[in-house]
């Protein structure tokens, strides 16, 4: 073999394994762009192999280098049938959340509450999120109740980014609960398909002095989940929670 030929096969496999660490390390944005562009994006890495594959092959073994070059038939027509017609027509299309377990960040000197200026409740449910949408979504989470009495209270979960110059219990609670990658913060990013598992943060500040949470959330006529676009704030999906 001509060494520019093994050159230009080395470069299209390096080129291969580049684009596919690009893809897989930018899966996110992958998510946003059209279902064509996916197909071709995802097409141009397998491309660039197999035909630095064939390069390699073409003057060692023929006979292989021609079933790998017939063998990209194939892959195009089933990329471009996954992307545009299997996923827009079989993909379940559903966004889902389920709690795992209800937890409190306890404190033994303060009758399960934690002393951050203020003494509030801080609830951190265990969740599942899954995305089995189309494309990726950016959603923020909301705790809707409405306790014994009828009285309405909605918390929204602690934000990544409080906003600068912001002193509240939010931001006191973000800082404290940064370096644990347990903790999810707002707004949580899902790419399509994907599925992940997380401590969510609810600072509980409606409730009476001396209530317990845990027994305002058995007694409540309603609790539940609110999942919302981020950037809309658009309602798309409601779960009750069980208690």
């Amino acid at each position: 073999m001509k060494s520019p030929a093994l050159i230009l096969a080395a470069l299209l496999i390096a080129s291969a394994a580049a684009g596919a660490s690009l893809l897989v390390g930018n899966i996110l944005w992958f998510g946003q762009q059209g279902l064509l562009l996916r197909a071709v994006l995802f097409l141009l890495p397998v491309l660039a192999a197999l035909t630095g594959a064939w390069l390699v092959l073409r003057t060692r073994s023929p006979r292989t280098a021609r079933l790998l070059a017939l063998a990209c038939i194939p892959v195009l027509i089933g990329v471009f049938g996954y992307f545009l017609f299997w996923m827009p027509r079989f993909a379940d299309s559903v966004l889902s959340i389920e709690m795992v377990e209800q937890r409190l960040i306890t404190d033994s000197s303060s009758n399960a509450l934690v002393e951050i200026g203020f003494a509030f409740p801080i609830f951190t449910p265990t969740v599942k999120l899954r995305n089995g949408e189309l494309f990726s979504r950016e959603v923020d989470v909301y705790l809707r109740m409405i306790d014994s009495d009828g009285r309405p209270m909605l918390y929204r979960a602690v934000r990544e980014e409080v906003p600068p110059g912001t002193l509240n219990v939010e931001a006191t609670v973000r800082g404290m609960l940064s370096a644990n990658e347990r903790y999810l913060f707002l707004p949580v990013r899902l790419a399509p398909g994907e599925e992940i598992t997380g401590r969510l943060v609810f600072v509980i500040t409606a409730l009476d002095e001396g209530a317990s949470f845990m027994g305002e959330m058995r007694r409540a006529n309603l609790v539940q989940f609110e999942l919302r676009d981020a950037a809309e704030g658009e309602l798309l999906l409601e779960v009750p929670v069980a208690r």
